[in-house]
């Protein structure tokens, strides 16, 4: 053999060992928000390799993208996003995007969603976005139906790994069923307990467990509160409020003011999760704790 052919031979020989590598380079799952990564992960384990797109500090109702992260969405194998209802500003840019690679969880079919709530006789929509409230992964059942969607995503994307996404989208779905079991329980005695919260968000959660909402302060968390709206919250707080929940990352000291003159207790909600908050039971089991800490507190005063 010439010295010409045995340097081919190894050429070969290298791109033969490198081809599998390429191969088995792991599908990226690009998720919009913290929440949805985090229900992503359980899925995926170590097969795929999942991101977020925003930070937790950012609001997913109004984020600036950048040149960065059109890249980002531009690269991944699947994109996870609740839809416009939640991240309008992703709407163009997942026009771009071939739709199979993306899942936009707010149509998903067999999604559960909460009813109005009816008020001193009056019925008040729990959310004024069209078609309800997108925060839907704050009820267990719906991140089980996300879940299994994203299985069968990935698995038409990584045929390999389909038996993996499976059995962790059933071990998920077990563990959610124990979650959602587990909050019945621990809420169930505070249920009467009348409170408003910060941000209008929470009726995933609420509705699910039978809380008794009152009101809010603000639709959005952009939006500042008229003065009128304030009056009439702080009206009915006064006559059956116990706790008025707030979120970290807005400054609301005149909020905790007001609050404070009507002898209302104050909690912190945070529907995204922090930089401690590594898996979705912990997300929403953090969330059950600081109702029933306030609103616990109150029943046995």
């Amino acid at each position: 053999m010439s010295r010409a052919s045995i340097i081919w031979a190894g050429v070969i020989m290298v791109l033969g060992q490198c081809l599998p590598l390429a191969a088995e380079a792991k599908p990226k799952v690009l998720a919009s928000i913290k929440p949805l990564a985090l229900i992503a992960q359980e899925v995926t384990g170590d097969k795929a390799q999942v991101d977020t797109l925003l930070p937790v500090t950012a609001s997913p109702h109004d984020y600036p993208l950048k040149m960065s992260d059109h890249r980002r969405l531009h690269d991944a194998d699947l994109v996870l996003w609740v839809g416009p209802q939640l991240e309008s500003f992703l709407g163009r840019s997942l026009a771009n995007i071939p739709p199979a690679k993306i899942v936009t969880t707010y149509d998903l079919p067999h999604l559960f969603w909460p009813q109005a709530v009816e008020t001193d006789g009056h019925q008040h929509a729990n959310h004024q976005h069209t078609g309800g409230d997108p925060h839907l992964w704050l009820d267990p059942r719906n991140a089980q139906v996300i879940a299994r969607v994203l299985a069968t995503k990935l698995a038409a994307i990584d045929p390999q790994s389909a038996k993996d996404y499976q059995t962790n989208a059933e071990r998920f779905v077990a563990k959610a069923e124990q979650l959602d079991q587990q909050l019945s329980r621990q809420l169930a005695p505070v249920k009467m307990q009348g409170f408003a919260v910060y941000h209008e968000g929470y009726s995933h959660f609420v509705g699910r467990y039978g809380l008794h909402q009152i009101g809010y302060v603000t639709y959005a968390p952009e939006r500042r509160p008229g003065a009128r709206h304030l009056k009439e919250l702080q009206g009915i707080l006064k006559q059956e409020g116990k706790c008025l929940f707030v979120e970290p990352y807005y400054q609301v000291e005149s909020i905790k003011t007001m609050a404070k003159s009507i002898g209302l207790k104050i909690g912190v909600l945070d529907p995204i999760g922090d930089q401690q908050v590594s898996s979705y039971q912990l997300l929403l089991e953090k969330l059950g704790q600081s109702f029933l800490t306030c609103l616990a507190d109150v029943a046995n005063n």
